[in-house]
């Protein structure tokens, strides 16, 4: 897998192990921090890429947010290894792996319209994907959304 240094990824995997993590061995890894302790981490980072491993499971939406809008702010791209699809939303690049193989990659809209291919591996596709694709099959919406206060905005129009 090659990684270009203007995207940032989430990668997808059941089985994060040391091994799998050796893939990365490149970059710095951060593991599970508190928020605050993440934020006073990466306010004084000096890596332009940066690995988190199963780190935003335990942030809130609005500390996600905040950490997002600080490595934006910062210049700083991510990879995120997750097995939480909920994740994806925020990434430009996706690599799902089915144990040690890669089994979908590619831009983020590109994967996530394979939602039987997702589902065999275990995933589903994140809330807000889902909602609006099937708005779509109602002809309430004519694209797929993977922002929530855009989904709700066009909502109430």
């Amino acid at each position: 897998m090659m990684i270009d240094e203007n995207l940032n990824y989430v990668i997808l995997a059941n089985n994060i192990n040391k091994k799998f993590l050796k893939n990365f061995s490149e970059y710095p890894v951060i593991n599970e921090l508190s928020f605050v302790n993440l934020k006073n981490k990466l306010e004084f980072y000096t890596s332009k890429r940066i690995i988190f491993n199963n780190t935003f499971y335990a942030l809130r939406d609005f500390e996600k947010k905040e950490i997002l809008k600080l490595l934006n702010k910062q210049k700083i791209k991510y990879i995120n290894i997750t097995s939480d699809i909920e994740e994806v939303i925020d990434c430009d690049y996706i690599v799902v792996y089915d144990d040690e193989n890669i089994a979908l990659e590619g831009k983020k809209d590109d994967v996530l319209r394979e939602e039987k291919i997702l589902k065999k591996l275990g995933y589903g596709l994140p809330f807000v994907v889902d909602l609006s694709t099937q708005l779509t099959y109602y002809n309430i919406f004519s694209k797929v959304y993977d922002d929530m206060d855009e989904l709700v905005g066009e909502l109430w129009n």
